[in-house]
């Protein structure tokens, strides 16, 4: 197993950084439960010690003092607490095929935006979320509904989509758009900041970073504050520059 060492490197994410976006996440109740880092390693590792590499990255004192995690199942007892020890983590891979923010062309499409405008629809409990009362949230969490289909589940392995989500959805007092246009802009900045792109052997932009939704950690204390399908930690790793981005969101519902 490998060694490394992790530095938080300054910055953080430039996406995030200015007053409008500040202003967004607010809106969207994802300031307060959310953040994100940037970290350098200290040496490469070969692909059959990622999960050892993600281990020893949650064990660093470094990454734990920069990117502690929600605690408290209840809004109103929330706090950001460091991780402590870490014996093992379960990953899946994400895609990272999308280099074009045409994916979103769908929207339109299939008629879950009209004119950059979010279509209306009938009020509909999905889950966790008080309600889903437009076409958009019907597409991004019931199952069960039509807009489902706008997208493959391979497509929604893609960090851009679950990006896009976790945008889009929010937190429990999330203050909803009515225009396409500021979800859809803010993804594809914050995609741009956290993956790295390059020319491939045939001359097309191709992502070289590798990318992970962590869903767990087995250790002394949770990664998330409670059971949820909208909790979302990622990691973007640049085995080139030796870089690894995370952002997390933990997601408390309105009560």
């Amino acid at each position: 197993m490998g060694s490394w060492t992790f530095e938080e490197l300054p910055g953080g994410l430039s996406s995030l950084a200015d007053k409008n976006t500040a202003r967004l996440l607010e809106k969207w109740d994802l300031a307060a439960n959310s953040q994100a880092a940037r970290f350098r390693y200290s040496a490469p590792f070969e692909a059959g010690e990622l999960d050892a590499f993600v281990t020893a990255f949650f064990n660093s004192n470094t990454v734990q003092a920069a990117a502690p995690v929600r605690a408290g199942t209840r809004r109103s007892s929330a706090a950001w607490v460091q991780l402590g020890r870490v014996d093992a983590v379960e990953c899946e891979r994400l895609s990272t095929t999308v280099v074009r923010r045409d994916i979103f062309d769908r929207l339109e499409e299939r008629g879950i935006v009209r004119g950059g405008s979010i279509a209306r629809c009938m009020d509909v409990p999905c889950g966790e979320m008080v309600i889903a009362s437009d076409l958009l949230r019907l597409m991004l969490l019931d199952e069960g509904s039509e807009e489902w289909a706008t997208y493959s589940d391979g497509e929604r392995r893609e960090l851009i989509f679950h990006l896009f989500r976790i945008l889009a959805v929010g937190g429990g007092l999330n203050q909803w758009e009515d225009d396409i246009a500021p979800y859809i802009d803010m993804t594809t900045a914050l995609y741009k900041d956290m993956v790295a792109v390059h020319k491939d052997a045939r001359g097309s932009l191709a992502v070289r970073s590798v990318v992970l939704r962590v869903l767990s950690v087995e250790g002394s204390a949770p990664l998330f504050p409670s059971p949820s399908s909208h909790h979302r930690c990622l990691l973007a790793i640049d085995p080139l520059l030796r870089h690894v981005t995370l952002f997390y969101h933990a997601f408390y519902p309105m009560m």
